[in-house]
């Protein structure tokens, strides 16, 4: 068993000697130090003093080992709600972005109402002609019977019977 006697050695066993990433190492070693104020306020409110380098040396030595397993568990649990929130607020951000940049852009499509009207009355007027066209023949064919009898009999003369 570990026996520390300071600070320093918290931040040695928390921080140099560790190959946990950076920030989890520092509030693993934070989350120690606060634990050590939170004790040092309360000698204080019981004993009317601060507590001497004596006594918080004393401290560090009753800690076992498993103080520095809390305090990692810790770090570990404040990192990932700290990231959470920190995700919630990105994708909310972006989701107005989106928001923001589908809204712009219909706005600016309606901002060309001239040409686009312009176009597609121009496109009207087009399909109105041929749909017109198309009757004009559809009915020129109905009307005028073309079958090939009657332009048969169009072409040749009437044959005439001789009588006996």
């Amino acid at each position: 068993m570990a026996k520390y006697s300071g600070s320093a050695d918290i931040y040695r066993e928390l921080v140099e000697n560790s190959n946990e990433n950076w920030l989890y190492r520092l509030v693993a070693f934070a989350l120690v130090e606060e634990q050590r104020i939170e004790w040092m306020k309360h000698f204080e409110i019981h004993n009317g003093r601060m507590p001497n380098n004596e006594e918080i040396k004393s401290w560090y030595e009753q800690q076992p080992e498993s103080v520095l397993l809390r305090a990692k568990g810790e770090a570990e649990s404040a990192l990932q709600r700290f990231s959470g929130d920190v995700l919630e607020v990105a994708n909310e951000d972006i989701r107005k972005e989106i928001e923001e940049g589908i809204v712009v852009r219909e706005i600016k499509k309606l901002g060309n109402f001239g040409p686009q009207f312009l176009v597609n009355l121009a496109g009207g007027f087009c399909s109105a002609l041929l749909f017109a066209a198309f009757l004009i023949i559809m009915a020129y064919f109905v009307l005028n019977d073309t079958s090939p009898v009657e332009i048969g009999k169009k072409l040749k003369p009437p044959i005439e019977e001789k009588k006996q």
